[in-house]
């Protein structure tokens, strides 16, 4: 698994990775000021298997759970791994 930074767009909502020139993003919408709702995490077959997506949730996680976020999701990768995380799931809205 690569240590590439992910960086966090909070104007267009989304978190990014770039690995060998190929971008894994994980996006969100706001629909109250504590709440975030994952919408898609994207990860290209070119980069696929190397953790990207977990990576990319778990960020997103770590900064909901920091600002006192809750979280909801329409993604079917995020929501399995927030539900399988109990530490994240308490943070379902």
């Amino acid at each position: 698994m690569s240590d590439a930074e992910i960086k966090h767009d909070k104007d267009a909502r989304r978190y990014s990775v770039v690995i060998e020139g190929t971008e894994a993003y994980l996006t969100y919408e706001r629909p109250t000021p504590d709440r975030i709702h994952v919408t898609h995490t994207i990860v290209p077959e070119a980069i696929g298997g190397r953790g990207l997506g977990k990576r990319l949730v778990t960020r997103a996680m770590e900064d909901a759970i920091a600002a006192g976020d809750k979280v909801s999701s329409s993604c079917w990768y995020a929501s399995g791994l927030i539900e399988k995380t109990p530490e994240w799931s308490a943070q379902l809205a």
